[in-house]
């Protein structure tokens, strides 16, 4: 009888000692799948998160393909959910707005899980020509000057959230034509020509503090960023789950005030029938190369293994629940 306790005893202590060399030594090398990711806008931060971790993760398992495709963050959340994509770019404020089901995620995704936090910071500003006679968004809706101001096409987080700032004082965007304005939505590329040609007076932006396009704009003509009035970035906190940091003074040239806007974050989402080992295979791959994640984008020099769950909104993905806490990274 002492005989068969010892050896059941010690089969239970091999069984443990097998099971955390296989941990420690992580996914099997040979884990394959074939994946679809999307990313936003061709050589915007969505797609460029999205390629990074295409790379990254291919270089640590080769026989894991992960197809890069461009999206949107809006979009991404149901083409995740329905399969269509296997992993997808958001940010924290359309997580927050599909957990609570509200507009545009007015249906339930189901299917949706949280993979990691890119751990950026997405800045929403408006950077208009410095003659423009307002200096605040609060002065921009109590003056209604006849201003022509541009942003991206319509449906995509930027425009959504922009739209909401100006419905929140009552401001639709067809009201900006009746004030003698316009509003334009066209690429960041085509905003910054309309600026510099004359035929737009600003641009309602969103993007990492130091933007390649706006220091081309602020180089071609005398700029400034408008001030956020206490209300709306309290109304963003509440209403999207924003944060907020400052623009330090002098990022961009002759912009000498530091300017305090509403902050995003990109969050990465999976769909749910994604395997695990799968799942463990990417998050591994980022959290051993974050440096090497953190050279594919400006946006990403912040990322760290560490803050991997940071600010997630949606339920983690089982895989990756289990990993977070073989890595003692602290869950959401």
């Amino acid at each position: 009888m002492m005989k068969r306790i010892n050896l059941v005893a010690l089969v239970s202590v091999l069984f443990l000692v097998v099971s955390s060399v296989s941990m420690a030594a992580g996914p099997d090398p040979k884990t394959s799948a074939v994946l679809k990711a999307g990313g936003g806008a061709v050589g915007g931060i969505g797609y460029m998160v999205m390629t990074g971790m295409s790379k990254v993760v291919r270089s640590a398992y080769p026989r894991i393909d992960i197809t890069v495709v461009p999206g949107g963050w809006v979009g991404n959340l149901p083409r995740v959910n329905s399969g269509e994509m296997d992993i997808g770019s958001t940010t924290t404020a359309m997580c927050s707005l599909a957990v609570a089901k509200r507009a545009p995620f007015d249906k339930p995704l189901p299917n949706i899980r949280s993979l990691y936090s890119t751990q950026d910071r997405l800045y929403y500003f408006a950077i208009v020509r410095k003659d423009i006679p307002v200096d605040s968004l609060g002065e921009l809706f109590k003056k209604k000057p006849a201003i022509k101001l541009c942003t991206i096409q319509k449906g995509t987080t930027t425009e959504l959230m922009w739209r909401n700032v100006f419905e929140s004082q009552g401001v639709k965007w067809g009201d900006i034509s009746k004030w003698g304005g316009k509003i334009n939505f066209v690429a960041w590329g085509d905003a910054v020509n309309l600026v510099k040609d004359g035929h737009a007076d600003g641009i309602l932006a969103v993007g990492v503090k130091k933007l390649g396009w706006a220091m081309d704009l602020v180089n071609a003509r005398e700029m400034k960023i408008l001030k956020w009035d206490d209300n709306l970035l309290g109304m963003l906190n509440k209403k999207f789950g924003f944060g907020q940091d400052a623009i330090p003074a002098n990022t961009y040239p002759g912009i000498t005030e530091a300017t305090v806007c509403p902050t995003d974050s990109g969050s990465v989402i999976v769909n749910a029938k994604v395997s695990d080992k799968v799942v463990e295979a990417v998050l591994t791959a980022l959290a051993d190369g974050d440096k090497e994640y953190q050279g594919h984008h400006k946006a990403l020099v912040n990322f760290k293994a560490a803050g991997m769950t940071k600010a997630l909104q949606l339920p983690l993905h089982p895989a990756a629940e289990r990993f977070y806490k073989s890595r003692n990274i602290p869950l959401p």
